[in-house]
């Protein structure tokens, strides 16, 4: 056991956690301060162009030593064109293949030798686990069941040619992730339904249910009423499940509720370059773009709607929204493994009449906004605080770090690992 709580544990995310600007860095960040908070935590992390190094301090002084990585495919256009080359004529995924790091793969594999566990964040980069020694156990912190998002993503793509890429993707990706589930010797989950989702892929998959949590402490509700006619939603659209939900939104829902309460206005909040506004809500449309402090215009808005179609793991933007004490209208994917009950601690919906039926039900009782916000927050704080979400990660870390490792099943070059 005192070894347990001083293990090298070796990480490596896609994108630097910290600052957590994105729903994925959230998880992950959390998940890699507490495991620092118990362990040494080595981190191997790649460095998107729109990371923000500078400002990267807390994730320094958390972990033992941090290294980044340049994404080759962000880089350069011909590693671009060479990782979707290799994602459209060999099995790889395009997902697995944009990841193409050999200098990644060299620290890795030098480091991996005197690691205790080996964590991978997000599914892609579980194909370099071929270069860790065996004996050492390997985590997969999976954000999603991945090939049912991209099935999703597929099967609503307008564009015909990205509906065929992205429809061509998916059996490659789902393929991956059961010989990904299949080499972990554990798997850390959203919500019970990814969970059941990795085990349909594997039965006897490792799965833990490491739920997303939320900061209590400097997420509190308003001490001010908010604007009686004012909606909101926070996520940037480069991820296409925000970018479809708000899209739905605007074309089909929002106009319903203009029709009734023409002073309605919706705020975005989050990065939003290309996105394009119907003419018809326009005028009746903010962007607020990325703003470092989101609160005070979640605070603003009366409601705050969640109208996401595709997408699994669990919103944490939603759980902030829970904490900040706010009336919620979501579909059930928009909340999906999140314990909010219809009626109760928020409203459901998810189809456009409907979902324009429940927001306009809010409007119109501040009484029923100010009941829900309140259920809401407290439920943030019996079940999703991040302390407690902590402790049961390192309590599913413990039997690897204790030695109770199965073995492996699935050999490491049928994981498809990038080569160096």
């Amino acid at each position: 056991m005192e070894e347990a709580l001083m293990a090298r544990i070796l990480a490596l995310t896609s994108r630097l956690p910290f600052p957590p600007r994105e729903g994925h860095q959230l998880r992950a960040w959390h998940v890699l301060r507490a495991l620092a908070s118990k362990h040494e935590v080595t981190l191997l992390s790649f460095q998107r162009n729109d990371d923000l190094p500078a400002e990267a301090g807390p994730l320094h002084a958390a972990m033992t030593r941090v290294e980044t990585f340049r994404i080759p495919a962000e880089r350069s256009r011909g590693a671009l064109a060479r990782a979707a080359l290799r994602g459209t004529l060999t099995p790889t995924p395009f997902l697995v293949a944009k990841y193409d790091s050999a200098a990644l793969r060299e620290r890795l594999r030098a480091l991996a030798r005197d690691a205790d566990l080996v964590h991978f964040d997000m599914l892609p980069l579980i194909a370099h686990a071929d270069c860790v020694p065996e004996g050492v156990p390997v985590t997969l912190n999976a954000h999603n069941v991945e090939h049912r998002l991209l099935a999703t993503r597929a099967r609503i793509e307008t564009r015909g040619w990205a509906r065929r890429f992205l429809g061509s993707q998916v059996g490659k990706l789902e393929a991956f992730e059961r010989r990904a589930c299949e080499r972990a010797d554990a798997v850390l989950a959203c919500s019970d339904v990814d969970a059941q989702g990795l085990r349909d892929l594997v039965p006897d998959c490792n799965v833990h249910v490491v739920a997303n949590g939320v900061d209590l402490e400097t997420n509190h509700p308003a001490a001010h009423a908010p604007d009686p006619d004012r909606l909101v939603f926070v996520g940037q659209m480069g991820w296409f499940p925000n970018r479809d939900g708000v899209d739905w939104f605007l074309r089909d829902v929002f106009p319903r509720i203009l029709a009734r309460r023409p002073g309605t206005r919706f705020e975005l909040v989050g990065k939003a370059d290309g996105f394009e506004i119907p003419e018809a809500v326009r005028a009746n449309v903010d962007l607020a773009g990325f703003v470092d402090d989101l609160r005070p215009h979640v605070h603003d808005a009366s409601v705050y709607v969640v109208p996401l179609r595709a997408g699994s793991g669990t919103r944490l933007k939603v759980l902030e929204a829970m904490a900040l004490g706010k009336a919620i209208v979501t579909t059930s994917i928009g909340s999906e493994g999140i314990a909010l009950r219809h009626d109760r601690s928020a409203l459901y919906a998810d189809d456009a009449q409907p979902f324009a039926d429940a927001v306009l039900s809010l409007l119109d009782s501040p009484v029923r906004v100010a009941e829900l916000g309140i259920e809401a927050r407290r439920l943030a704080e019996d079940e999703y605080g991040w302390e407690a979400i902590g402790a049961r990660l390192l309590r599913a870390y413990e039997p690897l770090l204790n030695g109770n490792v199965r073995p492996v099943r699935t050999a490491l070059a049928d994981l498809g690992a990038i080569e160096a």
